[in-house]
């Protein structure tokens, strides 16, 4: 238990820390929302891409709030815990300090009944955590590998310094993917016969490229089986997802000089031509996939025809969005932190439950 103690506690302030983005993440939705950024989706997602990215570094966040703290001239704790301590030593919190310190160590004391194996509920609960975990991990390999087997097959068309054009029979969609060195493009074939779908479909993957947005899918699948059980890494990646492809779109339209009409009009008549071709409720289409295209591409529509100009104010808000971001998530993560057992309030505490118990004892004799 010893050993496994400080992972346990860096694996729950990670969860904690990411229910608290997915609660910032609504909240300045919510905000934007009501700017002219409603439907600014490149912005939203470099805001969203910001947000994830203090959620990696909130350790290190965590670590400049309490040095901060520490060094302020009212310094105080950070973690809630310590405040909670100092707050029952002032009297704030009316209650005997036997039970305030079993409510305390209520973390240390769930650790202890998960390894314990006392509860065969728990025991169940955690095998089938692990299970799923393992399940999702084999789902990663395994199409991992299909992709790289559909690459390795597929024929180099196009070649730069960072990216293959490759072409595929395999493939209804086109999709963009990294390998240790390069980026990959891989088109379907078909789309030969049709030069103006397959500029668009082009120029719709390289952004992808150009954005990173490979890299950023390919982190979020590989935290999939670690926090697949929890909602906020449900709803991140969800908006995720929305966001890229909205995002993508507008962008297309923006730096490769095609028209937003034309590029609309592409997506309907593919959408068309699958329908007829096949079953409409799954729609394979180069730039809509899915069982919920329709959805998606009524989304996408929308998001090209009210796509905001560019703004020279965007730089600015997404600094502010980004330093409320480490702020909030920085302070978050510090209060969640599981302190040293010995502080010196701690130890008064400790005291004072002594104390507790030995007149409670004296009591009973």
């Amino acid at each position: 238990m010893t050993a496994v103690k400080p992972v346990l506690d860096a694996y729950l302030e990670l969860n904690l820390v990411l229910v608290l983005a997915a609660i910032v993440w609504l909240v300045a939705r919510g905000v934007l929302s009501k700017t002219t950024l409603s439907h600014g989706f490149v912005a939203q997602l470099r805001a969203l891409k910001a947000l994830c990215l203090c959620v990696v570094l909130s350790p290190l966040l965590a670590l400049g709030v309490s040095a901060l703290a520490a060094h302020a001239p009212a310094g105080g704790p950070v973690a809630i815990g310590d405040i909670a301590v100092a707050a029952y030593l002032r009297g704030d919190i009316a209650m005997p300090a036997t039970q305030f310190e079993a409510l305390l160590n209520t973390r240390q004391r769930w650790g202890e009944v998960i390894f314990s194996g006392e509860y065969q509920i728990v025991s169940a609960i955690l095998a089938l955590m692990a299970l799923a975990s393992l399940a999702y991990a084999l789902r990663i390999v395994r199409d991992g590998l299909a992709i790289r087997d559909t690459v390795n097959n597929s024929f180099l068309w196009r070649h730069s310094a960072k990216v293959d054009i490759r072409l595929s029979d395999r493939i209804a969609v086109p999709f963009a993917v990294r390998g240790l060195r390069r980026r990959h493009v891989v088109l379907p074939s078909h789309l030969l016969d049709t030069p103006r779908e397959l500029r668009f479909a082009l120029a719709h993957e390289l952004q992808h490229v150009r954005a990173g947005d490979v890299e950023w899918e390919l982190g979020f699948e590989l935290l999939r089986p670690l926090l697949f059980w929890n909602p906020a890494y449900v709803a991140l990646k969800y908006q995720f997802d929305r966001l890229r492809e909205l995002a993508c779109d507008q962008s297309v339209v923006a730096r490769s000089g095609i028209d937003a009409r034309d590029y609309t009009s592409c997506l309907l008549d593919y959408c068309a031509r699958t329908v007829v071709r096949g079953s409409p409720r799954v729609l394979n289409v180069a730039l809509v996939t899915g069982g919920k295209a329709k959805r998606v591409l009524r989304q996408r529509v929308i998001a090209l025809a009210d796509a905001p100009a560019v703004q020279s104010s965007m730089p600015v808000m997404f600094l502010g969005l980004t330093l409320v971001f480490a702020t909030v998530l920085g302070l978050g993560a510090a209060s969640v932190q599981q302190t040293e057992d010995w502080t010196h309030d701690r130890l008064m505490l400790s005291t004072v439950v002594n104390l507790e118990r030995l007149e409670a004892r004296n009591q009973g004799n």
